[in-house]
């Protein structure tokens, strides 16, 4: 698998945000008030961000060979995981922003205003989550094998009589 798309990201998050504004615009006044996005949406996508690159660091120092062995079901899980919280991000950016683009239309009251901040605060934060997943995609990628050289220095020969989810 390769690195998520940017063209898929974008995709993801226009269409989020092109739902999101058509439900909170339709349901303003008829189901609901308003929508507020609580400051710890952004805060919880902030953490996991971190977590997620904490998570892939090691894999990386692996894949440059700065690190002699790594338990290879759990880099493909983290690969997983970061790729979840890429598409995640861009998702939930997307609908973030169309609440902001419903909330910028009444922006009269401080009460407003501060639903937009917090909205607008949420959105960053998922972008910042999409950028994160994206740069731990791109920790756990392999290098392109050179077909003449053997394996690396310092690295275990692959067991080649059972398969492994993620290649030594």
């Amino acid at each position: 698998m390769g690195l998520t798309r940017w063209r898929t990201l974008g995709s993801l998050a226009l269409a989020a945000a092109v739902c999101s504004w058509v439900v909170v615009d339709l349901g303003t006044g008829r189901w609901f008030d308003h929508v507020d996005v609580p400051w710890t949406v952004a805060a919880a996508m902030l953490v996991i961000a971190l977590l997620i690159l904490a998570l892939a660091w090691p894999v990386h120092q692996y894949v440059k060979g700065k690190r002699k062995e790594i338990d290879h079901l759990r880099a493909a899980t983290i690969y997983a995981l970061a790729k979840a919280c890429t598409l995640a991000g861009a998702g939930v950016a997307g609908a973030c922003l169309g609440v902001v683009i419903e909330d910028l239309r009444v922006t009269s009251s401080p009460l407003a205003r501060e639903r937009l901040w917090l909205a607008l605060a949420a959105t960053v934060a998922a972008v910042a989550l999409s950028l994160a997943g994206r740069l731990a995609e791109w920790f756990c990628r392999l290098p392109p094998e050179d077909k003449a050289a053997g394996p690396r220095d310092g690295a275990p020969e692959p067991d080649r009589g059972r398969p492994t989810p993620y290649p030594a």
